[in-house]
């Protein structure tokens, strides 16, 4: 069974490609427009501190986990980027968090499965509500 495509259809997959790609490349020009104001760091679904960032921000900073929050995570800040310290090994075996990297875009997060600990941008500061489903 061969197909055939006609013309309509070669413009319709034409058109949807183009289309695809301009929103490819508006969602990437609209992204780098956006300036991450603020930091959250999550731990057990929690919230637990949100920062003020900009790209001169240049600090180190601390925040308790675990059951009783009992030991320390270290985030690193620097130049419109942040990354997570390395956590003992004991406490987290394999390090992924660590070894994520520098992130410095608003869809990028670090999550560290066996602390569930997530850190995460947002262009602005939650205020109340963010949803409502009925």
């Amino acid at each position: 069974m061969k197909i055939k495509l006609t013309g309509y259809d070669k413009f319709f997959i034409t058109f949807v490609l183009a289309v695809s790609l301009v929103v490819f490349l508006l969602n990437f020009q609209l992204d780098a427009a956006v300036e991450q104001k603020y930091i959250s760091v999550h731990v057990n679904n929690e919230f637990i501190m949100e920062l003020s960032f900009n790209d001169e921000t240049e600090q180190t900073v601390s925040f308790p986990f675990g059951e009783n929050k009992e030991h320390l995570a270290v985030l690193e800040i620097s130049g419109g980027r942040v990354r997570m310290l390395p956590i003992s090994h004991e406490l987290c075996p394999r390090g992924i968090c660590s070894h994520t990297g520098w992130i410095s875009r608003n869809y990028q997060s670090i999550v560290c499965v066996p602390n569930r600990i997530i850190v995460s941008f947002s262009d602005k500061k939650p205020d109340g509500v963010d949803g409502v489903t009925y």
